[in-house]
């Protein structure tokens, strides 16, 4: 008789990853425009190339298990906050999952659908129960962030709720009053958890910086990454404000030494060029409402969208033949759509061109 595995784990899937990872493997991406995951066109900043350069001679030595110097930074760049309101992990994945193992064992988890799909693997592996609550409707096409549906669904079981705002893939968003309000109307004993991974690209005013939420409430986590905007999603590196009881707690459960040292250095290096990251999400903005104007004119549906990518009614396969690569929107929810990944400007023209190349008629933003 085989060792018996936990039951729950039965319904998980290996991920799957888009096709351009595969291609890439293959050495058959060179001619294609790599726009499916969400990444940053660019490599890491100037700052960040020499403090990892810096640092690898010393690549056989443990790095800061505690990883000090780049809590600090992090703590300088949020008013308020101290170096013990601050989480760090092996990208915020590892912040998320740390934060959902402080709570008991069992019970609900809660958050919006289609949304992040580590959401529902996290909660299998806790052994807890994912509610997924679905987006609400846009002329038929899931996109706002269910706010008032998510806490109508809240029972003596759930124990945490997880809001991805901006939401990937629709690009929808909460702004910081309604997150407020939010917040206030959610029991205390129920976690909440503001996946932010794609903060840095917000131009709404009214999103507003939430991370002041997270100080003044003990029930509250915003958890970031460096694998946008700071363009090292190869190093792995998130980081989380929150209240001093949380980040004690999360830092106990956090596996030792889990943020390498190349990772700490070159976060540090490109938290302290602040203004150099901000240029950098300004111009992805910018090009995201080119792309947006591209596909309204193309009279093609699109989600407004508040992250570094816009969903859109046109079929990968379409995309593909203009040798442009983005994630397949029934892998996210959405048959027959695309999530393109806002890319630097030559790659941004070859999407502009592909839609406005093809013959579809009328359409709008949703």
């Amino acid at each position: 008789m085989p060792v018996p595995f936990r039951s729950e784990l039965d319904s998980l899937r290996t991920y799957v990853p888009p096709k351009s990872w595969r291609m890439a493997a293959e050495g058959k991406s060179d001619d294609y425009a790599k726009l499916t995951s969400n990444e940053l066109a660019f490599g890491p900043l100037p700052e960040a190339e020499a403090a990892l350069a810096e640092v690898l001679p010393r690549a056989n030595r443990y790095p800061d298990s505690h990883v000090s110097r780049l809590r600090q930074v992090i703590a300088k760049a949020n008013p308020g906050a101290e170096t013990g309101n601050v989480l760090v992990g092996n990208g915020s994945s590892e912040v998320l999952l740390n934060a959902l193992q402080l709570l008991p064992a069992g019970g609900e988890v809660l958050y919006p659908w289609p949304s992040f799909s580590l959401y529902p693997m996290l909660c299998a592996v806790l052994g807890m129960t994912a509610r997924p609550v679905p987006l609400t409707e846009t002329n038929g096409v899931p996109a706002g962030i269910p706010a008032d549906d998510i806490l109508s669904a809240v029972t003596d079981r759930t124990r945490a709720v997880i809001l991805c705002n901006p939401n990937n893939p629709s690009g929808t968003y909460l702004t910081l009053d309604e997150v407020r309000a939010f917040a206030g109307a959610l029991p205390e004993r129920v976690l909440l958890i503001l996946d932010e991974a794609y903060v840095e690209f917000v131009d709404d005013p009214a999103y507003g910086d939430s991370h002041a939420l997270a100080l003044e409430r003990d029930n509250v986590v915003v958890a970031r990454t460096f694998s946008k905007a700071h363009g090292l999603a190869g190093l792995r590196c998130g980081y989380g404000i929150a209240s001093a009881r949380i980040s004690d707690y999360a830092e106990r459960v956090r596996f030792p030494v889990s943020v390498n040292l190349a990772a700490q250095v070159a976060a540090t290096a490109s938290v302290l060029a602040e203004e150099k990251v901000r240029e950098r999400a300004r111009f992805v903005v910018r090009e995201r409402r080119r792309l947006q104007q591209s596909f309204g004119e193309a009279g093609l549906d699109y989600i407004l969208s508040q992250g570094n990518f816009v969903m859109v009614r046109f079929g990968a396969d379409e995309f593909e033949k203009s040798g442009i690569l983005v994630r397949e929107g029934g892998a996210l929810g959405y048959p027959g759509w695309s999530r393109v990944t806002v890319g630097n400007a030559e790659e941004n023209d070859r999407v502009v061109e592909a839609v406005g190349a093809s013959t579809l008629s009328a359409g709008r933003g949703v």
